[in-house]
């Protein structure tokens, strides 16, 4: 995924999440900013895998080892879970 197709989604992600903040593409990739939080999404380089992505905040670095685990940490870091996703329940009919 290229920078301008990953700064599209974060920036989608956000809209659905209700965040107000920009991204925008930044020297190491994208940058999310939301409120007083600054945070940088980059692709890990090939000799990393299985980690596909690193959420940096506050110096620190965080693994993901696909999209949805990038979305699904940055979701945490920017506090934004009150719109939990509905779980689908399979049980027999009653």
């Amino acid at each position: 995924m290229n920078p301008p197709a990953l700064r599209a989604l974060l920036a989608d992600s956000l809209t659905l999440w209700g965040v107000t903040g920009r991204v925008e593409i930044a020297d190491c990739g994208v940058r999310i900013i939301a409120g007083d939080q600054v945070l940088h999404v980059t692709q890990a380089a090939p000799e990393e895998a299985p980690m596909r992505w690193w959420l940096l905040r506050d110096g620190r670095r965080r693994p993901a080892g696909s999209i949805l685990g990038l979305l699904r940490s940055l979701r945490y870091a920017l506090n934004a879970t009150a719109a939990e996703p509905a779980r689908a329940r399979v049980a027999a009919p009653s």
